[in-house]
Parts: structure tokens; C-alpha cells; sequence
């Protein structure tokens, strides 16, 4: 599984806003704050929220106040569900390994029980590990992502 850097930097934002849930009562956080923790423009980073947003797993507010916030506690988002809106599926399979009839079907039985392994430690884990621990544990949850990364 490979994570694009809309993932990446919806997943540091994530844990960041958990940590604002956890210590500072959910106050709003404007975006170029935390476009300057993930070091990334505003810009990109609203494109990184919106969807987040739309799927109510963020609450949105304009003005001088505004910005985001957690519209759940931690432990009620999974990590899956926050990657469904960032990725859209989870691991997307080649459609002749998702039809268990094909002549390869040894195959496609090893790849939807790795698609579904993944979708389980997905889904039964909320985005609290996020925040989870030390600074230290922070760049190491960072180098996680990363090294999930998709590049093209």
C-alpha cells in the first residue's frame, strides 16, 4: 500500500488535530498554522482538508477565528476512514484478483486476504495513535508516512 502526499500531509494534520483535541479543549486552528507545522502551503493543505470536511470527520469555520477542528473524538475516526476520504479505496485490487472464478484464482486469494488484513488493522485502529507518545515518536509517525509514500 502506497500513501500520495495528499495522504501524507492529511495524516500529520490529522495528528495534530488530535493533539489540539486532547490539549487545547478543540479550539479551531487556522490553516496556516497548520499548513507551517506540515510545511506546505495553505493552498494545498485547505485541498487536503476539504475533503475531510465534506465527510464531517472535520468541522470547517470561516472568519477570523475559523479554521479546523475535530468534529468526533480520535477514538471514534479510523485510520481507514480518513484514508477513504483523503485516497479514496483503500487497496484497490486488479479486478481479475477481486473475481475469485479467474484461472489465477491462488492469486487473487493471497492478494484480497493482504487487501483485507490491511482494511482490518485499518479500520480497528483511530487516528488517537496519531498523537500518540514523544516528539521523538511524532518524526517517527512522520518517517512512517513517508516511507508509505507514493511517488510518481
Amino acid at each position: 500500500m502506497r500513501l500520495t502526499t495528499k495522504s501524507q500531509y492529511g495524516l500529520r494534520v490529522m495528528g495534530d488535530l488530535v493533539r489540539n483535541w486532547r490539549g487545547n479543549n478543540n479550539k479551531f486552528l487556522q490553516v496556516a498554522e497548520l499548513a507551517s507545522r506540515c510545511q506546505t502551503s495553505q493552498k494545498y493543505l485547505e485541498q487536503v482538508l476539504l475533503p475531510l470536511s465534506h465527510a464531517g470527520v472535520l468541522e470547517s469555520k470561516r472568519g477570523q477565528h475559523g479554521g479546523y477542528r475535530l468534529n468526533r473524538a480520535p477514538e471514534d475516526i479510523s485510520l481507514a476512514e480518513t484514508l477513504r476520504h483523503l485516497e479514496g479505496r483503500l487497496m484497490p485490487i486488479p479486478k481479475w484478483a477481486d473475481d475469485g472464478t479467474s484461472d489465477v484464482s491462488a492469486l487473487g486469494n493471497v492478494l484480497r486476504q493482504v487487501r483485507d488484513s490491511i482494511r482490518h488493522i485499518l479500520e480497528n485502529t483511530s487516528i488517537a495513535v496519531l498523537a500518540e507518545g514523544s516528539d521523538a515518536n511524532h518524526a517517527r509517525t512522520d518517517e512512517a508516512v513517508e516511507t508509505l509514500m507514493y511517488y510518481i
